[in-house]
């Protein structure tokens, strides 16, 4: 009895058993997670519902009649959301913009967004897009910077 409980316990140690998905398939944004299709989505998106808050560039700089609001690329924007989920991301946008109309934009709409937040924030593209499910987004680690 007891060799079969040591060799369940290799089983678990070696084979991964009872650890998280996430945890063993974890990757970062810079490993080409969208793509250049998607951002492009995104970018009309942008165009259309974000930029009058965040400013043609993505830097926080809203237009005039606008409260001011962060930056959503580049450096800052990694920083702040470095070593988070991109599904925390993904929630926090599909749920949260716009301000005016929270939790109007589509599971796709967001994440387009996202691609092309990323795309600005010159992280690479790859070969698929971002996921819209949020287990898939919860494996997707934002980093500040490649590594």
């Amino acid at each position: 009895m007891k060799v079969g409980i040591v060799a369940l316990a290799c089983a678990v140690v070696v084979g991964g058993i009872g650890v998280p998905d996430a945890m063993a398939q974890q990757r970062s944004v810079w490993s080409g997670v969208y793509t250049t299709e998607q951002a492009k989505r995104g970018e009309t998106l942008y165009s259309g519902a974000c930029s009058h808050c965040h400013g043609a560039r993505l830097n926080g700089a809203a237009a005039a009649d606008q409260p001011p609001s962060p930056a959503i690329a580049r450096v800052g924007f990694l920083r702040k959301w470095a070593g988070k989920p991109v599904a925390e991301l993904f929630t926090y946008v599909r749920t949260q913009m716009p301000p005016d109309a929270p939790d109007t934009l589509t599971d796709q709409q967001a994440i387009d967004a996202i691609a092309h937040m990323f795309a600005v924030s010159t992280i690479p593209a790859g070969e698929k897009e971002l996921p819209t499910d949020p287990a898939a987004l919860g494996t997707i680690v934002i980093e500040a910077e490649a590594k």
